[in-house]
């Protein structure tokens, strides 16, 4: 199983404990293939300093998930969200040949599947 981690879904899970916390890690622990792509690391790291004031380097848990995710390098194509950043998530997912995208984002969730994609909610994500 692949999937790609939205960044509010790796937030939720750095910060809070609950849900998104255990799907980090379950996909950590080998459950399956986390894909991610230079984007949502630099967007989840501007958010962590900005909003909360937390230097991303200091959290071990975000720098495992850094590490062992799948990145997926491209140049932005798809037009398809009127939000352009979950136009990157799409776009990550596609070219990562994820099965799945773990989000809270209202938008992405919508879309319930876009080329074969499933979008689900952490908890959706964990009754699999």
């Amino acid at each position: 199983m692949r999937a790609v981690l939205d960044t509010n879904v790796i937030i939720s899970a750095l910060l809070f404990d609950g849900v998104p916390e255990r799907v980090v890690l379950l996909l950590l622990g080998g459950r399956g293939v986390i894909v991610l792509s230079p984007f949502i690391v630099e967007e989840t790291s501007r958010i962590l300093k900005t909003k909360f004031n937390v230097d991303p380097a200091h959290i071990a848990l975000l720098q495992q998930l850094f590490e062992q995710a799948e990145m997926q390098y491209f140049q932005p194509y798809l037009h398809v969200l009127d939000d352009e950043p979950d136009n990157r998530i799409l776009e990550t997912a596609l070219t990562g040949h994820a099965d799945y995208i773990v989000t809270g984002d209202k938008l992405l969730l919508a879309q319930k599947s876009y080329k074969g994609v499933k979008t689900l909610k952490p908890a959706d994500f964990l009754g699999l």
